[in-house]
């Protein structure tokens, strides 16, 4: 069940996406309609071809979303946390989870936003089809829409549940740059941990100097 999970949550990440660039690619690109044809008469190696590019297609996305649809959320106050490595490694089924429950949707909804708005522009620009007037434009501007706000959500759920998982967390310094797999450079150590003791040159932690004695005033 969990490796049906994986490949649903990588299908709908990456795949699907893919497949939306590549039916926009399919009128201006003759080799990419043949590869999304229905032909039965076809070989084996179209249908392997289509499901390859539309893998790559769906990573070019991602690494596109990564650089516009997370840095918006991360400007407009969605900030990613700071992982608790050490954790994380006791909890690694807890976090896959996560990853499957809320952040393959993300990237599907974000990954396809990214792919409807860049294919429609590119045929808007280049005035493929008649079809395409003011009606369409608000229609896909609805949808651009509500894919937004739906990646959105699905990110601030995981990450609130990833820091609900990880527990209270102090961050370390680090650039606190958001990596295009999703995964923050932020890292961060439990609080319950205290400071290292700094160990002497023999390797026994630095004892404490003691102040001296105060010597007895004369009295006189």
């Amino acid at each position: 069940m969990d490796i049906l999970n994986r490949q649903f949550g990588l299908v709908i990440a990456y795949l699907l996406p893919g497949f939306v660039v590549l039916a926009g690619l399919a009128p201006l690109v003759p080799v990419v309609a043949g590869w999304l044809q229905a032909d039965q008469t076809a070989s084996f190696g179209a249908p392997l071809y289509a499901l390859l590019a539309a893998t790559a297609a769906g990573m070019v996305v991602s690494c596109f979303r990564w650089l516009i649809v997370d840095q918006i959320h991360s400007f407009t106050g969605l900030g990613g946390p700071a992982f608790n490595a050490r954790a994380l490694e006791e909890r690694p089924a807890a976090f896959t989870l996560l990853i499957e429950s809320h952040y393959r949707y993300y990237q599907f909804y974000s990954n396809t936003l990214v792919a409807v708005a860049g294919t429609y522009s590119m045929h808007r620009w280049l005035g493929t089809s008649p079809h395409l007037r003011f009606n369409t434009d608000l229609g896909v501007l609805v949808l651009c829409a509500v894919l937004f706000a739906g990646s959105r959500d699905a990110l601030a759920k995981y990450r609130g549940r990833s820091r609900q998982l990880i527990g209270n967390v102090y961050p370390l310094p680090s650039n606190g740059e958001a990596m295009t797999n999703g995964i923050d450079h932020s890292e961060g150590g439990s609080n319950s941990q205290k400071p290292p003791v700094k160990p002497t040159a023999t390797g026994n932690p630095t004892p404490k100097a003691t102040p001296p004695a105060e010597k007895p005033k004369d009295k006189r």
